[in-house]
């Protein structure tokens, strides 16, 4: 590994790869990024690229981010790849803590098309990596479209390896899809035998387990989902109020058999967040039950988005009215 990496920063690269300079190249990378990602950026993302214009044309701002080694809402750490006094690539370094490990997720990876296929990506992940490396980091993680093979391959080649597939489903009432049930010839799905309700004090303890099956700890830390704000007791309740949030949450029964948890979450983003929490026996007789009963208790009309295993209750998601947003490969690196 180390052999490589010097190999990829030769000298002869010494004066394309270089640190972020956020005193001057805000506007360029989020610039890279509007070319690179423009067919994929969702609200969310262009308001990122905003804000890091915003923070280019703001002294104030670009004196915080300059005294801050690491961390902050725009990209105070990472590298990108210079030539002819033009940045053509872009990575970006934010570090994190789970389970009291240290760990850096790769993101925001671009490189101008006319300068793709010249190496630029692959040196400017070994850069990161040996960057982690050397703040005592014990892995570095990343995340690429499912769509995006040339990425996988080249993120495998260098010796990431895949742990998970997630899907962002997105229900959008000022776009609605049309959903047809599977063997049912479109008509309205419905769910015999089972009650949903208002999730109950003593529903906590299974729905607080199947949540950790769902979001493990070494995804989870890039969510919203916070379980201290689901709890149904006063530091739910204290949690809820110090952050400014709204949660609904509901409860799916068969007889006396608890089936599954959904709580929606309030959110500044582009989306409202759903957070499915079932019985692993029960899920696909569930997840349709819960999801549809909160899009109608539910009266704002703004999106809702849920994130969830990939293929997991997939046509019963899509059956309630949800259409698939992304779905991401997460792969991480040992170092």
């Amino acid at each position: 590994m180390a052999s490589r990496t010097k190999l990829l920063t030769s000298s002869s690269d010494q004066g394309k790869l270089r640190p972020i300079d956020v005193r001057r190249d805000l506007n360029p990378v989020a610039d890279l990024m509007e070319r690179c990602l423009a067919d994929t950026l969702d609200p969310d993302g262009q308001r990122y690229l905003q804000q890091m214009r915003t923070a280019a044309n703001n002294p104030s701002s670009l004196r915080w981010a300059t005294m801050m080694s690491e961390g902050g809402t725009v990209p105070v750490s990472g590298y990108v790849w210079e030539e002819a006094g033009q940045v053509v690539g872009n990575l970006t370094l934010i570090p994190y803590y789970s389970l009291a490990r240290r760990y850096f997720l790769v993101a925001n990876v671009a490189v101008d098309p006319e300068y793709r296929r010249k190496g630029i990506a692959t040196s400017l992940t070994m850069k990161a990596i040996e960057h982690a490396r050397l703040r005592g980091a014990q892995a570095v993680w990343l995340h690429v479209r499912a769509d995006n093979e040339g990425a996988t391959r080249l993120y495998q080649t260098i010796g990431f390896i895949e742990r998970a597939q997630r899907t962002t489903w997105i229900w959008d009432s000022a776009s609605p899809e049309k959903v047809t049930v599977p063997g049912v010839g479109g008509a309205a799905p419905t769910y015999p035998g089972i009650s949903v309700q208002g999730r109950r004090s003593g529903d906590w303890r299974m729905q607080r387990t199947w949540l950790e099956a769902t979001y493990p700890a070494e995804l989870n830390w890039h969510l919203s989902l916070k379980h201290s704000t689901l709890r149904p007791d006063f530091f739910g309740f204290l949690n809820r109020f110090l952050n400014d949030l709204r949660v609904r949450q509901w409860s799916a029964w068969r007889r006396n058999a608890l089936l599954g948890v959904l709580a929606w979450q309030s959110m500044s983003a582009y989306a409202d967040s759903l957070w499915l929490a079932t019985a692993p026996e029960y899920e696909e007789s569930v997840v349709g039950a819960l999801l549809a009963h909160a899009r109608t208790q539910l009266s704002s009309h703004r999106p809702l988005s849920l994130d969830y295993p990939v293929d997991r209750a997939a046509a019963e998601i899509q059956a309630a009215g949800f259409r698939i947003h992304q779905t991401l490969i997460w792969m991480s690196m040992d170092i």
